[in-house]
C-alpha cells in the first residue's frame, strides 16, 4: 500500500467516515485534507481515482449508482485499527 493510500484510510477513520455512514466525495477529501495529502506526497492523480483503487482493493466502499459516496469498509475499519494499534506500541 502507498503511503498516501494509508494516510487516506486513517484519515478517514479518525473523522469515523466507516462502514454505513457515507459521505459525498467532495465532502471526505475536505473532511480528510486531500489537498494536503496530495501537497505532502506531490500527488499528481486526483482524489476520485485513489478512491476508486481503494475501493478495488476493499478498503472503502462507493455506493450509489454514481459511486459519489465513500465510506471505509470493515476491512478498511481493521486495517487502520491496526495501524493505529501499531503506532502505539512504537
Amino acid at each position: 500500500m502507498e503511503p498516501y493510500e494509508e494516510e487516506v484510510i486513517l484519515a478517514m477513520y479518525d473523522h469515523q467516515i466507516i462502514r454505513y455512514d457515507y459521505l459525498p466525495v467532495e465532502k471526505v477529501a475536505s473532511k480528510i485534507k486531500w489537498r494536503e495529502i496530495a501537497d505532502k506526497y506531490k500527488m499528481k492523480k486526483s482524489f476520485g481515482k485513489v478512491m476508486r483503487h481503494l475501493a478495488n482493493k476493499g478498503y472503502v466502499s462507493d455506493q450509489g449508482k454514481s459511486g459519489a459516496v465513500y465510506s471505509l469498509t470493515d476491512l478498511g475499519v481493521f486495517y487502520a485499527t491496526g495501524k493505529s494499534k501499531e503506532k502505539g506500541n512504537n
